[in-house]
Order: C-alpha cells, then sequence, then structure tokens
C-alpha cells in the first residue's frame, strides 16, 4: 500500500513538473516573422503567454530550407520587454542577406531562394549582467542589450557636443586675446580656422601686444 501510494505521488510530481516545464517552454513564442531578400534584418514578433511582466529573452533561431532540413541555427539574447498577453517586434541579424535570402512567407517576386525557420525558447526574464555575458561567450555582436546601446549613443552625442562646446570657447579665448593684445580680432580668428584655436592662442602668447598700435596712438 505504501508502494503504491508513492508511485502515485512520484507520477503526480512528474506530470506537474512536466506542465511546468511546458509552460514555461511556452511563456513567450513566436507569432511572426518577417525578412525581404534586401533587408539586413529579419522582424520577429515575440508574445508574452504569462500573467507576468517579460523582461529579457534568451531564443534560438534555427533555419530550414523549403524541404524542412536544418540548414544553420544561431541563439539571440535581447533585452526587451513584453506585458502579459502582449506581442512585441524584435530586430535580428537576417539570415544570409549576402546571397538575398528571404522568408517564405514574405513576398518576393524575383525568385530569391527562400528559408523556413524554427523557434525555441532557451530562457527568460534573465539579468543584464547574463544578456551580456550570452552575448560575450558567444562572440555575437549582433544581439544587442538595448539599453548598453543607447547608453554608447547617448555618450557618442555628448562627447560631441562637449567637442563643438570648447571649441567655440577657444574661439573666442583667441577673440579676446586678439582684441587685448591690440590686434586685428577678424584676422587671427581667420587664421584659428585654418591651423587650430590652441595653436594661435600660443602664437598670440608669444608675439605679445601689438607696439606699433601705441605709435598709431602717438
Amino acid at each position: 500500500m505504501k508502494k503504491f501510494v508513492l508511485l502515485i505521488f512520484f507520477t503526480a510530481l512528474s506530470m506537474v513538473s512536466f506542465a511546468l516545464s511546458k509552460d514555461s517552454a511556452n511563456a513567450v513564442t513566436m507569432v511572426a516573422y518577417e525578412q525581404r531578400w534586401l533587408d539586413a534584418e529579419g522582424t520577429i514578433s515575440l508574445r508574452n503567454n504569462t500573467d507576468k511582466p517579460i523582461e529579457n529573452v534568451y531564443f534560438m533561431i534555427t533555419y530550414l530550407d523549403m524541404k524542412g532540413n536544418e540548414k544553420d541555427y544561431k541563439t539571440f539574447a535581447y533585452k526587451i520587454d513584453i506585458e502579459p498577453g502582449k506581442t512585441k517586434e524584435l530586430d535580428i541579424p537576417a539570415y544570409e542577406h549576402e546571397r538575398f535570402y528571404h522568408y517564405y512567407k514574405t513576398l518576393d517576386d524575383y525568385g530569391h531562394p527562400a528559408f523556413k525557420i524554427r523557434y525555441s525558447l532557451k530562457g527568460y526574464n534573465l539579468s543584464k549582467e547574463e544578456i551580456r555575458e550570452l552575448n560575450y561567450n558567444k562572440g555575437n555582436i549582433d544581439s544587442i542589450d538595448n539599453d548598453f546601446a543607447f547608453m554608447s549613443i547617448g555618450f557618442i552625442i555628448f562627447a560631441i557636443l562637449f567637442i563643438i562646446f570648447i571649441t567655440c570657447v577657444l574661439y573666442v579665448v583667441v577673440a579676446m586675446m586678439a582684441k587685448h593684445r591690440h590686434r586685428s580680432v577678424v584676422l587671427w580668428l581667420l587664421l584659428s580656422f585654418i591651423a587650430t584655436p590652441l595653436l594661435i592662442i600660443l602664437i598670440l602668447l608669444i608675439v605679445g601686444n601689438n607696439d606699433n598700435y601705441y605709435l598709431n596712438e602717438d
């Protein structure tokens, strides 16, 4: 009797575990995929089938020929937020872009080679560190942490604006130095455009005041 109860318990436990693993595998499913023959990126639509928000996904795409034979596969780890029951699009690197492949469900009137795909979820709700580690370990520069990308773009914009600001300040310094040394502001600004403001500032420090200015005053 005791063995029978244990058998029922472990059977029920196995069924629950199987159901949970199945639900986990279907937590984020692919709804659609698009890739035209000229596209450098394909667009995959992912749906959150759970009742909780999902952050970050890790999935594998298996590429198939039109007969269903496997051609290649690639894993992707992305920073993405999907609300419960919602679908969100995500751009991923196009398959065989250089050879003008297109997804078989995407219209193509030019006879380019077509392919199919098989999607499988490998994980979700990963931390940003796990996303970066996965991409680093795979050497995959195509899978992008969006926050990191936005930070990089923001840093580049800030750096450009900072350089422009410093350059404008240097031109103002050139104009003020030329004026205080009784030299032509326009001439020295033109020279600073031809050369560099730093070089002109150094030259102004060396040449000093315009002695002819005082002679003309007399």
